[in-house]
Formats: structure tokens, C-alpha cells, sequence
């Protein structure tokens, strides 16, 4: 494997947390190794460079809003940076929902994204209203996609996810899939599971999702400084 993709929360970390000491000694020595490392997360590129700056590593590759912008490093502004397209159809379905949202719920807070909407429910019953909104406005959901974590909800263009970034990114990078390996734990990692040539699941819902499921991140870097993927 040349390059290994890591989903970040509940993956390499908990949400709003830092990686433990053991993690982090494992995976600077799995770069060591020779593979390059990436972060891909719904997390905007920004919010994973001050993550990723505290790990140490050299060569780090930061896929942000679930792999639609992409940048090499962690300096600002970035040397390499690209923006997956996405239709203008998808953007003016997007822009009204945030309208709306901001009716109904208008000290609502957003992550800053570049692409696609992340709002991010300050009461458990904003949830319920954010997806009654949603439902309400279905005709505008048809060409973007929505994902529900435990925090926040991601809506994106469709034709944009984990599985098109990785793609993007090894183009870019010039490694092919079946040389990338894929980490992560929900549902929004399932494209990169699919686009990656292995796949290792955190304590995966389905693990017919992945090729090996794992219950922590210790173990998975192991298994992947062990040499079987």
C-alpha cells in the first residue's frame, strides 16, 4: 500500500478530541514506512491543518467536506489545492436550504464550508426540525446528498463524496486505488471504502461494508504496520 486515508472523528479521534499517545507514536511510524498519509473528514480543510499540525507528520495530505476540497500539506495558504466541480443546479438547491434554515432556525451555526452545508444543531429537537426541513423541501434534495453524524448534518452536492476525493487525490498524487487503503467508521466513508483496494472498518455498522473490521484505531494501525494490507 502506498497511501493510507484516514476518516477523522471516531476514527482517529474522538469528536473534538486529539489522537492518544499511542495512536499518534503509531501512525508517524506508519508514515515512516513509506505510505502516504491522508485525512478525509467533513471537517473543512482549515479545521483538519490545526488537527493534523499537532501530529507531526511530514507529508500529510488533508481531504475537507467530505472530499470535495483537497490540498497537499498543511500551510497557508496551500501550494496544491483543488475543488471538486459540483452542478449549479446542486448549488442553488443548497443556497435555499440555507435560506430556509436560517428562517426557522436563525441562530443556527455553520460550519464555514467551501462547498455543500453543515449545520450543526445546538438542541437535540434542532434535529428534528432540521429534518422535517429537509422533508419538506425534498424537491430540492434530488441532486445533493445528506449525511446525519451524531453532531451535525453534511449536505452535499451530489456526485461529491469520500470516494471522489480519494480518486481526485490519487490522480494528483499518481497512486491507483488498489495501492490506497481506506479507515474509517460511518456511513459517509462507505465511497472511500468502495473506491480504496482495502478497506478497515472501525467498529463498522455493516461490516460487509468493509474487508476487515477493527474496534479500535490501535489495532488498525497494527494491522497495517503488521504488513497484511
Amino acid at each position: 500500500m502506498k497511501a493510507v486515508v484516514f476518516d477523522l472523528d471516531n476514527t482517529l479521534a474522538g469528536i473534538g478530541e486529539g489522537m492518544i499517545q499511542k495512536d499518534l507514536l503509531l501512525l508517524r511510524k506508519l508514515e515512516e514506512s513509506g505510505r502516504a498519509i491522508a485525512v478525509c473528514s467533513g471537517k473543512t480543510t482549515d479545521y483538519l491543518c490545526g488537527f493534523v499540525r499537532q501530529t507531526g507528520l511530514k507529508h500529510p495530505v488533508l481531504l475537507g467536506e467530505n472530499g470535495a476540497v483537497i490540498q497537499i500539506g498543511t500551510k497557508l495558504p496551500p501550494k496544491q489545492f483543488y475543488r471538486l466541480p459540483y452542478s449549479e443546479r446542486a448549488a442553488e438547491s443548497i443556497a435555499l436550504l440555507r435560506k430556509e434554515l436560517d428562517r426557522i432556525l436563525p441562530h443556527l451555526w455553520y460550519q464555514p464550508n467551501l462547498a455543500g452545508l453543515t449545520p450543526f444543531p445546538a438542541k437535540p429537537e434542532d434535529f428534528d426540525t432540521i429534518a422535517k426541513c429537509l422533508e419538506d423541501n425534498k424537491e430540492r434534495t434530488e441532486d445533493i446528498l445528506i449525511y446525519l453524524h451524531e453532531d451535525s448534518f453534511d449536505i452535499v452536492p451530489a456526485g461529491i463524496d469520500k470516494g471522489q476525493g480519494l480518486k481526485y487525490m490519487g490522480e494528483v498524487l499518481d497512486i491507483p486505488p488498489e495501492n490506497i487503503t481506506a479507515v474509517g467508521d460511518g456511513v459517509n466513508d462507505y465511497p472511500m471504502f468502495r473506491y480504496a483496494g482495502f478497506s478497515i472498518g472501525i467498529g463498522v455498522k455493516e461490516p460487509d461494508k468493509v474487508d476487515i473490521n477493527l474496534s479500535t484505531l490501535t489495532e488498525a494501525l497494527e494491522y497495517l504496520l503488521s504488513g497484511k494490507a
